[in-house]
């Protein structure tokens, strides 16, 4: 059975994709320009540094691209940092349902390293996961597979014994590309994602369970 979970964090551990996307809108604002909406839901789960470099070449920008990533960041995490966050519903029942059955757990989120941390450890659930990675430890964020191949390295496993849960359309085609199973959990706020690739897709956490994922088809 596969034993190996890894978890986004952003729209699936919370609904913060309303927060990314108002302080996103924030700093499109701050730089004079306008994004449709389209565009913005394109972004979700992408890395950050991916979206500044669309984001630059659409729009011409004379800011490097690692300045576009630090005003991010800083703005970024001191939006977090001030604002109440809860865990999605029915959460903690499944971390809690999986540990107890052996499960080993990680996190690997687009988000910078710090942000998740801080949001981990405010919402009380560090202590679930062996591993927390960031899209900025590796060469290629979502929808590339390198963030989820680098969670299977960890745990020295063959991708094929990983589930990722996502809520993006990025975030599905990297675990589909890793090699991984992945199940979608539809977020009405994280805005129009095809989960059409993902080989399940749930609305709440109250769906899922060791026995939903043991049934899982193989990779």
């Amino acid at each position: 059975m596969n034993n190996y979970i890894i978890f986004d964090m952003d729209g699936v551990l919370l609904d913060s994709e309303p927060i990314h996307m108002e302080v996103e809108r924030r700093l499109f604002e701050q730089l004079k320009i306008k994004v449709t909406e389209e565009l913005h839901h394109s972004f979700v789960g992408m890395a950050p540094r991916r979206m500044w470099e669309i984001t630059k070449k659409e729009f011409q920008l004379l800011q490097e691209v690692d300045e576009l990533l630090e005003l991010d960041k800083t703005i970024r995490l001191e939006a977090f940092k001030d604002l109440e966050i809860t865990a999605s519903r029915h959460l903690e029942t499944l971390l809690d349902d999986l540990k107890k059955n052996d499960f080993s757990l990680s996190i690997a989120s687009s988000s910078p390293k710090k942000l998740i941390e801080l949001i981990t450890e405010r919402l009380e659930i560090s202590h679930y996961f062996d591993i927390l990675i960031s899209g900025e430890e590796v060469e290629n964020g979502k929808p590339h597979p390198d963030i989820f191949l680098k969670a299977a390295s960890f745990y020295q496993k063959a991708p094929k014994f990983f589930t990722v849960i996502e809520d993006s359309t990025n975030g599905i085609k990297a675990a589909k590309a890793a090699g991984m199973k992945c199940i979608a959990y539809r977020n009405p706020n994280s805005g129009k994602q095809d989960l059409s690739e993902a080989d399940l897709i749930i609305d709440s956490f109250s769906e899922l369970n060791v026995e939903v994922i043991s049934r899982l088809p193989s990779s």
